[in-house]
């Protein structure tokens, strides 16, 4: 015991002189439980990150074959590398979008784009030189500065983790914008033509369901395209 606490918690062995079994026994269980302690945490970690790496890979296998997964043909189609993803195909776009009936789609977006840049536009001069510090003036200023200048380090990423299917993608063209929620009450409102931090898991719910749109369009077909794209990006 005072060759390990001397090895591994740096005791000198002149500082057990004159100790006793008993005295010494609860400072080895002590440094040893730490020890033991540590090495789980590192373990686990490991474990997670493993585990995560394996999901990941599997996730990016599935979105490779994401173009075949409707498709009627019973011909095998050769995969291309992860760096150079397949585009999907117009049948296949079509298959990816849901048309909802406008009356049903309930905006809660400004009905244009230029009344959405230009209420940004506003607010930003309005706090240039100061915070805002009303309930409603704070979330208009932090809502819009997410939705025109996403931070990878604002905490709306880090919320990604709790947003599981079942989730709904819906695209309220009239404004360019897109909005993903999930029945925890967890959303994300993003432009069309802006590219924001989505996590693998929430880019793969995504494209795992349909997106609701008012008509099929050039910009869902646009937007779909570009979420494969982004899924099927090498991972570091």
């Amino acid at each position: 015991m005072m060759i390990y606490l001397k090895n591994m918690a740096g005791y000198k062995m002149g500082y057990f002189k004159g100790m006793s079994y008993d005295e010494i026994r609860p400072m080895f269980e002590e440094e040893y439980n730490k020890i033991q302690t540590l090495f789980k945490k590192d373990t686990e970690v490991e474990k997670t990150k493993t585990k995560r790496v394996a999901e990941e890979t599997l996730l990016q296998e599935s979105f490779k074959k994401l173009r075949t997964a409707e498709a009627s043909s019973s011909e095998p189609i050769q995969e291309q590398p992860t760096e150079e993803p397949k585009e999907l195909s117009e049948e296949e776009l079509k298959k990816m979008l849901e048309i909802v009936p406008v009356e049903e789609i309930k905006a809660e977006a400004l009905q244009v784009k230029e009344d959405l840049v230009t209420l940004w536009s506003l607010v930003k001069e309005r706090f240039r030189s100061a915070e805002p510090t009303e309930d409603m003036e704070r979330a208009l200023w932090v809502e819009l500065k997410r939705l025109f200048e996403p931070d990878k380090d604002d905490v709306l990423w880090k919320l990604q983790k709790y947003m599981h299917d079942p989730l709904t993608w819906r695209l309220y063209d009239t404004c360019g914008v897109h909005h993903v929620s999930s029945t925890r009450g967890h959303d994300i409102y993003m432009l069309t033509e802006k590219d924001y931090p989505l996590s693998t898991t929430v880019i793969g719910l995504m494209l795992s369901r349909r997106m609701q749109v008012e008509e099929d369009s050039e910009m869902p077909r646009d937007l779909v395209m570009k979420i494969f794209i982004e899924a099927n990006k090498p991972r570091t």
